[in-house]
């Protein structure tokens, strides 16, 4: 399993120009699909006009390098309605707080962990701190219910072991 965020340390490679065209500002997920959607390669002062890669234009995410056909992949997201529509929901996700169906608040989407094909396998999700500690807990894209309004529901009963301090 990878984290987004080692994935957007990588570099992203043009093949067709064999250049390096830089790295990730940020790795964005589909909360319907559970899958990234999109690399966004750099933030504009609005949000439309961030340049963006849509996920499909990735080879593999486990590689040392992501890499793309052509520069022509790189797109500026006001152009195209899907892309903008991927990049707002992908940005809504972040921080998204999660609660079960009971009403208990869990704490917040903190990171996604996913596998070579961009696939989710995993929701990390932090309570509010509490002293040093902030326990933590794994939630899989089957354990969450609604996700794609402004908070999250955990589907699943939660069994208190497992959450983790750190």
């Amino acid at each position: 399993m990878l984290k987004l965020s080692s994935i957007a340390k990588r570099q992203v490679l043009a093949t067709d120009l064999g250049k390096v065209i830089g790295r990730p500002v940020d790795i964005l997920v589909d909360p319907s699909s559970h899958q990234i959607s999109l690399v966004v390669m750099s933030e504009g002062e609005v949000p439309e006009l961030s340049v963006v890669i849509p996920a499909a234009a990735i080879g593999k995410f486990d590689l040392d390098a992501l890499t793309i056909q052509s520069m022509s992949d790189a797109r500026i997201a006001v152009h195209d309605k899907w892309l903008l529509s991927r990049l707002q929901a992908g940005r809504e996700l972040r921080r998204r707080p999660v609660f079960t169906k009971d009403g208990q608040r869990l704490g917040r989407i903190d990171g996604v962990e996913v596998d070579d094909a961009g696939a989710v396998t995993a929701y990390r999700v932090r309570k509010p701190r509490l002293g040093l500690l902030r326990p933590r807990q794994v939630l899989t894209p089957n354990d969450m219910g609604a996700l794609s309004g402004e908070f999250a529901v955990a589907s699943t009963p939660v069994d208190p072991e497992q959450s983790k301090p750190g």
